[in-house]
């Protein structure tokens, strides 16, 4: 492929998959310039078009959905199981919360004295 595109995945020698973020319209010097990512850190990286694709070739495309980081998938798959219930259990009463709140600010004391 000879124009990355938002999503591209794209992979070097070594195996490093990176996926393309953003592909800028050339500059005054005519140099176009290539957003990407390491799909194992959350680092922006930027290379000319020519040079990225003398680096790396194509492998995938995610289409229109939006890349996330490995790393941050690995540490919600090493949540607690109780972690997750309690926050579901968040989410389905909003209202049991309200109460307490307001009770906890009725009782607040000022910061400042008189």
């Amino acid at each position: 492929m000879n124009d990355p595109i938002r999503n591209d995945i794209f992979e070097d020698e070594n195996g490093v998959q990176v996926a393309v973020k953003q592909l800028y319209a050339p500059n005054a010097l005519g140099v176009c310039f290539v957003e990407y990512k390491n799909l194992s850190d959350s680092n922006l990286r930027f290379m000319p078009k020519e040079q990225f694709l003398e680096s790396f070739h194509w492998i995938d495309n995610f289409g229109s959905t939006d890349t996330f980081v490995k790393v941050v998938l690995e540490k919600e798959a090493k949540l607690p199981a109780s972690a997750e219930k309690d926050s579901a259990a968040d989410a389905k009463d909003p209202e049991a919360e309200k109460p307490a709140q307001d009770d906890e600010t009725r009782s607040a004391t000022p910061t400042r004295s008189s």
